[in-house]
C-alpha cells in the first residue's frame, strides 16, 4: 500500500481517505425548546474532538434544561469516541444540564457502549422522542 503524505490525501487501495468533516456530521434541531443534536457517520479519533466541541458549546450556551445527542445514524464509535461521550455527560452534570443520548439498540454504536459498561452511566433513550419527553 503506498500513501502520498505529501499532500492532505492519503491514497491506498481504496482510494482517498476523506476529510474528516465528511466522516461524521452534527447538525442542530430544537424539539420543545431543546437542542437536539443529529450526528452522522464516523465518531472516532479524527472526529470525536469536533462532537466534544460542538456539544460542549451547546451544553454551556443553550437554556437550561437537557441536551440531546443523537446518535441513531453514527455508523461507527471508537473508543476515543466513548471518552468524549463520558467527558461531555461530565459537563452535562457539571453544568446541570443532562445530556441524553439517543441509540438505536439495532445500531453498531449500542456494542461498544455496552461492552464498555457505559448503558449504566450514561443517560441512554431509544428514541429522540423519548429522550425528550422523559
Amino acid at each position: 500500500m503506498e500513501l502520498d503524505l505529501s499532500s492532505n490525501n492519503a491514497t491506498g487501495p481504496l482510494g482517498e481517505v476523506p476529510p474528516s468533516d465528511q466522516l461524521m456530521t452534527v447538525t442542530r434541531n430544537e424539539r420543545d425548546s431543546r437542542p437536539v443534536l443529529v450526528v452522522r457517520g464516523e465518531v472516532d479519533l479524527s472526529t470525536g474532538g469536533r462532537l466534544r466541541d460542538t456539544v460542549s458549546s451547546v451544553l454551556q450556551h443553550s437554556s437550561a434544561g437537557p441536551v440531546i445527542l443523537d446518535l441513531s445514524a453514527v455508523e461507527f464509535l471508537s473508543s476515543s469516541g466513548l471518552g468524549h461521550l463520558v467527558a461531555l455527560d461530565e459537563e452535562g452534570r457539571r453544568l446541570s444540564r443532562p445530556l441524553r443520548i439517543v441509540v438505536n439498540e439495532t445500531r453498531p454504536v449500542v456494542r461498544p457502549i455496552t461492552t464498555m459498561g457505559l448503558h449504566d452511566v450514561l443517560s441512554l433513550f431509544n428514541t429522540v422522542e423519548e429522550a425528550v419527553a422523559d
